[in-house]
């Protein structure tokens, strides 16, 4: 087995949007088949260097099959999200000097987003990543939607304006990619059904109850409650983000075990609505 042949599979693993251990899988499947090829060359009677080569050349590029392998996993993938990135570019200039003319203030935080859409902007071109990719695509996903949700103050569903209806698109197709990302696991993985629903029950609740929360603190920071106020919706995040994060990598040793601890998710969010849940409460036994 040669560092040449195992470098070249590993870059064509590489350039799939899959998870390190499901990479890890398809870097073992191609290498053994390339270095059948190789052994079937050199038992034909040719040196190792010149079965190598042929061996390669079996597959082709490294970006070629690369591509071929990612379109066959995640059909259409490179495509959405480079859509995503322009229309939310777009969308985030196009406010930004609807602004600029109406107001003819240069309001710098309404560029912000950008930072969001150049994550996304990141994944949508770049074809070789190290690290675990679909992690890191579910995250720039995650950070793009917060960057945009802020936007809708003032636009409405269907809008006001010609830039209203453009958002709510935007905003579906950021939550279908980071959905289609999450939930797509290889045939064979184990307990594929509970990681689904563990992925659905926190990225749902999470970043509805996360949006909620944190537009309810910021209308009592209006009324002139403290700033810690906000403490109260990034201390349960965290720790919502930290039981997500076990939850996924104790799944496969205590499954029944993880999907009960679904209730501490559900909790730990709706810590964030005491201040409002109490005294509704209360008031109903008034």
């Amino acid at each position: 087995m040669t560092r040449k042949l195992e470098t070249y599979v590993k870059r064509i693993a590489a350039q799939t949007d899959c998870s390190r251990s499901e990479r890890d899988d398809l870097y073992e499947e191609l290498l053994s088949h390339v270095l059948m090829r190789r052994d079937e060359e050199m038992e034909a009677g040719k040196t190792e260097e010149e079965a190598e080569k042929e061996a390669m050349n079996m597959f082709g590029k490294e970006a070629c099959i690369g591509d071929g392998l990612q379109q066959a996993m995640f059909p259409f993938r490179r495509e959405l999200l480079l859509a995503l990135a322009v229309l939310c570019f777009m969308f985030t200039f196009g406010k930004y000097i609807s602004s600029l003319t109406q107001t003819r203030e240069a309001l710098w935080f309404v560029l912000y987003g950008t930072v969001g859409h150049s994550t996304v902007l990141f994944f949508a071109l770049n074809r070789v990543f190290a690290v675990n990719r679909k992690l890191w695509l579910a995250l720039a996903l995650v950070l793009n939607f917060l960057f945009l949700v802020p936007q809708w103050s003032g636009l409405g569903f269907f809008g006001s304006g010609s830039l209203g209806p453009v958002l709510p698109l935007i905003l579906l197709l950021n939550l279908y990619l980071l959905y289609r990302t999450v939930l797509t696991y290889e045939q064979k993985k184990k307990h594929k059904k509970s990681r689904r629903v563990i992925h659905i029950v926190n990225i749902t609740l999470g970043l509805a109850g996360g949006a909620a929360g944190l537009y309810i603190h910021l209308i009592a920071m209006g009324f002139g409650a403290s700033a810690t106020i906000l403490l109260r919706v990034l201390i349960p995040m965290l720790l919502w983000a930290v039981l997500y994060a076990v939850q996924i990598l104790l799944l496969p040793r205590f499954p029944k075990l993880i999907l009960g601890s679904l209730v501490l998710t559900v909790l730990i969010l709706a810590y964030m609505f005491w201040p409002v849940i109490v005294p509704y409460a209360a008031g109903l036994f008034d």
